[in-house]
Parts: C-alpha cells; sequence; structure tokens
C-alpha cells in the first residue's frame, strides 16, 4: 500500500494519536515508524504500546522475550520487526547466536530458548491447540503454565505489528538499518 492510505504521520497529522506518540518517545527516545504508520488508527498505536509495555512486566527474561518477538516476527515474515528485534536485543545483551539463529529460523543452541522457540512457532502454525506432548516439552524446558499465556501475549503484541507493517509498507527506521532483514524468497 502507498502512504497516501497508510501515511508516516505526526502529531500535526494525527492529532488524536498524541497520547501514543509521547509514549512511543519515553519508550524507544523517538516515534518509530511503526507508531507513525499505526496513528491511523489511534487506537491500535495505543494498544500495541499497552501490549509492550504488559509483555516487558511478563516473568520472561530481555533474552527471552527478544526470542518471542524474532520468532513471531520471523514467522509472519516481517522485514521491519525483524530488523528493530535484531537491533533491540543486540542493544539488550541478547547473544548474537541467538540473534542470529532466530533471524535464520535455525535452532538455538541454548536448549531453553530453543524450546520457548518450538513452542511459540506451535502455537502460531497450530492457532492454539497444542497437543500435551508440546506442552510437557515447554514445561520440561523450565518453563511453566502461566508462560504458556505469556507466549501468546507475545503473539499477539507481533501479530499487531506485523499485520500492519506488511499493509502498511512500513520502511524500516534509520537507527535499525544495519540489521534490515529481508524474507527468504521475498
Amino acid at each position: 500500500m502507498s502512504d497516501e492510505h497508510f501515511p508516516l504521520h505526526d502529531a500535526a497529522s494525527a492529532p488524536d494519536a498524541k497520547p501514543a506518540f509521547e509514549q512511543a518517545e519515553q519508550t524507544f527516545g523517538m516515534v518509530p515508524n511503526l507508531i507513525r504508520k499505526m496513528a491511523s488508527a489511534p487506537a491500535l498505536a495505543e494498544a500495541y504500546l499497552s501490549l509492550n509495555t504488559l509483555l516487558q512486566q511478563t516473568s520472561m527474561s530481555p533474552t527471552e522475550q527478544c526470542t518471542l518477538l524474532l520468532t513471531v516476527s520471523r514467522y509472519h515474515e516481517c522485514d521491519y520487526c525483524m530488523a528493530a528485534h535484531s537491533m533491540t536485543g543486540r542493544m539488550t545483551g541478547v547473544p548474537d547466536g541467538v540473534v542470529d539463529a532466530l533471524r535464520e529460523d535455525r535452532p538455538i543452541d541454548d536448549p531453553k530458548l530453543e524450546a520457548l522457540r518450538q513452542f511459540t512457532r506451535a502455537m502460531i502454525e497450530q492457532r492454539g491447540w497444542i497437543d500435551e506432548a508440546t506442552q510437557q516439552a515447554f514445561l520440561d524446558a523450565g518453563y511453566t503454565h502461566p508462560q504458556m499465556l505469556e507466549v501468546i501475549l507475545a503473539i499477539g503484541l507481533k501479530t499487531l505489528s506485523n499485520y500492519t507493517n506488511h499493509i502498511a509498507g512500513t520502511p524500516v527506521d534509520e537507527p535499525m538499518a544495519g540489521e534490515r532483514w529481508t524474507a527468504p524468497g521475498a
């Protein structure tokens, strides 16, 4: 889609999105292009930012959160979110090997993170209809039943942004340019 339908808004062109712009500035130190695109529907921008805050309040570590976000974004083939979460993951200390494995859709060397990746992927592929064996493998890796629900939170968060980026053609922000990613076959 063109910017005609989904422009990169600012506070002047989307005054109803001012709270989202302020929250994004506080959270990210800038208003990312994702939020500028979402500002066409201010409630979407606010929902995304709220879910992002809630994910940070879960029991998942920053590395586990990055694993969740990159797993979902990789599955949905979201160029924007792959760049964004690769950059922020590395900035917050997620090992390069973990980020690189997730970008390349290959197993992670850390067994617990790999179990998280596999469970998250199964949740998406099977639309939440996870069999007992898949649930038990997640639990055996050291996760809990409440963390299964936290995975759903991450999937919901990334679905909002991934789908927005797909239809709105969100350009990667300059700070993320070094982490550009293109879906295989794109």
